[in-house]
């Protein structure tokens, strides 16, 4: 090249490059190459790679970004307390697994609704547990309610003591909520159908339904409110204990056991209504008595009967409701036997839509969050998860299931039962599972927020 075209290509950089700097173009990524980084990203990018080809250090993130205040970082989606050889775990997603407690005696665990604390239960007998907390950090192991405290519940004269029995928090607080089981020499489960509270922040303990006033409670999604539950009415209260509207009475069910009967409710999403399945008085009469489906406003206007039907005894599996209260899913009994072969049936709430899904040795055992899927088992063993209008799925790898939580739409929680040892995993729908821990020694028992 002669020198007047070098001097001449030279002029030429030289004028765009000075055209570069006034008009930068915006950043527009390669395809699948990752986000789009704005402008001033590009130029620190671009400033350190030059810095870094010339020998120089890069720029931290801190000299580099602009002087404003960054936005915090979203908490993680899912997190977990889990139980695992007597002592309390946290784990949350994209995080590694942290030992919260060294006690050796936990037996339960349960994780407020912002993920901050874990409330536990100490066991040192059957007659003898405790109330604690530990922030999820693994800071401020304390107790909440002491062995004292439990002794000054026992209601009954011939009782040995009081120990926890239903728990959960407030939604939103760090209140947790409390009833208790009576323990006595002999059999049976004895509840003086109370509803205390502990403030996992100050140790402040109240009553908040006395004895015989409560039972089974369960908070309302908005956390404003709260079902009561025993062995012949469903009621709600107000989150304050005021307000008490009774819904429905009903007649005791026949155990056969020495327990009473307890029907599990589920709130709707907006929490302004409940719905509850209500075994017949005599599960086992003949013929069969009806099994009642029923919606109960929760401002205690009159309930009504969605449907009637006659499933397999309630001790043999519960008619199961979805988490949005639309779907019903149930057994009815084919031929009788150990195991009985029974037929699975989906349904909507009211009992238009039903569908007979599936047969054999099965077992119900949880709904997905949207009421979409849900899975089914035989007993415990050769697990599948199921659609209306597709055919069950094969969960593979799975020995026996216990413990079955969805997470959301597509991912669920559960213990795997292998013959030495238990497993704690999380699985995603058309995925492989992930591992989250194993025990060689007792069940491991977990609760989660998302």
């Amino acid at each position: 090249m002669t020198p007047k075209k070098r001097i001449f290509l030279a002029l030429v950089l030289l004028i765009l490059a000075a055209l570069a700097c006034d008009y930068l173009p915006t950043r527009t990524p390669a395809p699948d190459t990752g986000p789009t980084l704005p402008a001033e990203d590009v130029i620190a990018t671009s400033v350190a790679a030059t810095i870094v080809a010339g020998g120089g250090e890069a720029p931290t993130a801190e000299s580099a970004a602009p002087t404003e205040e960054a936005t915090p970082e979203a908490p993680p989606f899912l997190r977990i307390v889990y139980v695992k050889d007597g002592d309390v775990w946290f784990w949350e997603e994209g995080g590694a697994p942290l030992q919260l407690t060294s006690l050796g005696d936990v037996v339960s665990a349960y994780l407020s609704s912002d993920g901050l604390v874990a409330a536990f239960i100490r066991q040192y007998d059957w007659n003898n547990q405790e109330l604690h907390a530990v922030n999820t950090d693994g800071t401020n192991v304390r107790p909440l309610v002491s062995l004292a405290d439990f002794a000054g519940m026992v209601t009954f004269a011939d009782a040995i003591s009081a120990v926890p029995y239903r728990i959960a928090w407030a939604p939103g607080t760090h209140t947790l909520s409390f009833n208790t089981r009576i323990t006595f020499e002999g059999p049976g489960l004895i509840l003086p159908d109370e509803l205390r509270q502990v403030d996992a922040d100050t140790g402040t303990i109240n009553i908040l339904m006395p004895p015989g006033t409560a039972g089974d409670f369960y908070y309302s999604p908005d956390g404003s409110q709260i079902a009561l539950v025993n062995g012949t009415m469903v009621s709600v209260v107000d989150a304050n204990g005021t307000n008490r509207r009774d819904l429905l009475t009903f007649p005791v069910v026949i155990t056969y056991s020495e327990y009473t009967y307890y029907p599990p409710v589920v709130w709707s999403p907006d929490s302004s209504s409940i719905r509850a399945s209500i075994p017949p008085h005599d599960p086992l009469a003949a013929p069969a008595e009806l099994t009642t489906i029923w919606h109960l406003p929760a401002d205690g206007s009159p309930a009504s009967v969605l449907i009637t039907l006659t499933p397999v005894p309630f001790f043999h599996d519960n008619v199961h409701l979805s988490p949005d209260t639309d779907k019903i899913a149930y057994l009815t009994e084919v031929t009788p036997g150990a195991p009985p072969i029974v037929d699975l049936h989906i349904a909507n709430a009211d009992g238009s839509g039903d569908v007979l899904y599936n047969s054999g040795d099965r077992r119900f055992e949880a709904w997905s969050t949207d009421g979409e899927h849900f899975i089914f088992t035989e007993a415990g063993h050769y697990p599948k998860v199921g659609r209306l209008g597709d055919p069950p799925q094969d969960l593979l790898g799975i020995t026996l299931m216990l413990d079955v939580s969805w997470v959301d739409e597509t991912r669920f929680l559960y213990i795997n039962r292998l013959s030495g040892s238990w497993e704690l995993w999380l699985r995603e729908l058309g995925a492989p599972g992930i591992l989250l821990a194993s025990s060689t020694g007792d069940n491991i028992r977990y609760s989660f927020v998302k």
